[in-house]
């Protein structure tokens, strides 16, 4: 019988905002074993059509860029091609570690189900509350700049006539269509309305991937304030009975090892998708800075205000990554300062070597990520943002 007999409820409860877009996109690893055939259709439609919905703006886009001959009109187009091969790579990810996301959840219903007592299922449901709202403001600002840059920026352009009196018709997404006519009717709204809903996966593959770090971290770190419980509750009963000492040691002991074990878990699963964030938005920073000032050179006001809201949302989402990294580290630290706080010399000689142990390794550090490359932390988000101003710079002086 699990000590938590709610445990389902709150698993339910900690994971509902990101189960809920990952299901969209069909990469969700159901924690039941058994899966009707049904369910495998399902999800190979949803996985089937979120790729055609991807490269069918993609390719278009990236045919357009190369046949495109005009410098910074090529320039304009990099963010959204960037933005493109940024959400393929993370959707490859999601879809082939799925077996590894899905023993991250496993680990963390187990942990949900032998919660010691109501205190640390408190601290963890604290910490699950800032995981989703994490997630939450996460999708507000994708999905309000998604429709704004799907929908808002084409269609305040309006209607376009070319030197050769001819009307164009803008999409949200510039493509090369080869012979077809992407002007005439129902061929330009069909387009328009496959490239939004396109917008609408990139959007949820970002939300899902920072659901999936908030749920994962925040997880960790209220496992982190157990341990900080546990280890002040062994110095203040730490005389009254020495098999419940040794107990409560075993129990610290355990705490460590399935904390670590499971950050090098999501270490594994998630550094390569970190390394495509923070990389690509990077790079994307400096561009749309340049197109801002590009569209304030051609006074468009409503191009611009868009560009700034992008430019907005993406360090929102690179802050998102590096607090989750930070608040991780910063717990660790705490973890480090109550074990070295343990009055250990109260203990009997032979019990001393395993505080020290569990001192020394409480004391090794604790980060995530990015490739093994980049920690995600707040310097990291600092260096991001000095990083793009550098590019964007030089982009500037070398275009002008």
């Amino acid at each position: 019988m699990p000590n938590n007999v709610r445990y389902q409820d709150d698993i339910m409860y900690i994971t509902k905002v990101t189960r809920n877009v990952l299901n969209v996109l069909g990469v969700w690893p159901s924690l039941d074993e058994r899966k009707t055939v049904g369910s495998r259709i399902c999800r190979f439609l949803l996985i089937t059509i979120s790729w055609l919905l991807l490269y069918c703006v993609l390719i278009p886009g990236f045919l357009s860029w190369l046949f495109e001959k005009r410098t910074r009109i090529k320039i304009q187009m990099i963010p959204l091609l960037l933005f493109g091969f940024m959400a393929i790579g993370k959707y490859g990810n999601l879809i082939f570690r799925e077996g590894q996301i899905k023993r991250c959840l496993q680990h963390i219903e187990e942990d949900w189900k032998n919660v010691i007592d109501t205190d640390a299922r408190s601290m963890m449901i604290e910490s699950a509350k800032t995981g989703r709202r994490l997630v939450t403001i996460c999708g507000i600002f994708m999905y309000s700049t998604g429709v704004s840059f799907r929908t808002i920026l084409p269609l305040s352009k309006g209607k376009l006539v070319t030197a050769q009196n001819i009307t164009i018709k803008p999409l949200p997404c510039p493509g090369y269509f080869f012979s077809f006519n992407t002007q005439a009717s129902p061929t330009y709204e069909t387009i328009f309305v496959m490239q939004f809903f396109s917008g609408l996966i990139t959007y949820s593959i970002t939300t899902g991937v920072c659901g999936l770090t908030a749920v994962f971290v925040m997880h960790a770190c209220g496992q982190l304030k157990i341990l900080m419980k546990l280890m002040r509750h062994l110095f203040e009963e730490q005389w009254i009975e020495k098999h419940d000492m040794n107990r409560k040691l075993a129990e610290i002991v355990e705490y460590q090892i399935r904390i670590r074990s499971f950050l090098q878990l999501v270490e594994r699963t998630m550094q390569q998708i970190y390394l495509i964030e923070l990389m690509g938005n990077t790079v994307m920073l400096c561009i749309l800075g340049y197109c801002i000032i590009m569209e304030w050179e051609n006074s468009n006001a409503i191009a611009m205000c868009t560009y700034f809201i992008t430019i907005s949302t993406i360090m929102i989402i690179v802050f998102m990554f590096c607090y989750t990294g930070e608040q991780l580290i910063s717990q660790a630290e705490k973890v480090a300062s109550t074990s070295c706080e343990l009055e250990w010399y109260r203990f009997p000689d032979k019990k001393v070597r395993g505080i020290v142990l569990v001192m020394i390794v409480s004391n090794l550090p604790i980060k995530l990520t990015a490739g093994k490359i980049i920690d995600l932390s707040f310097k990291t988000f600092a260096n991001v943002v000095k990083t793009s101003m550098t590019y964007f710079n030089m982009l500037r002086n070398v275009t002008d």
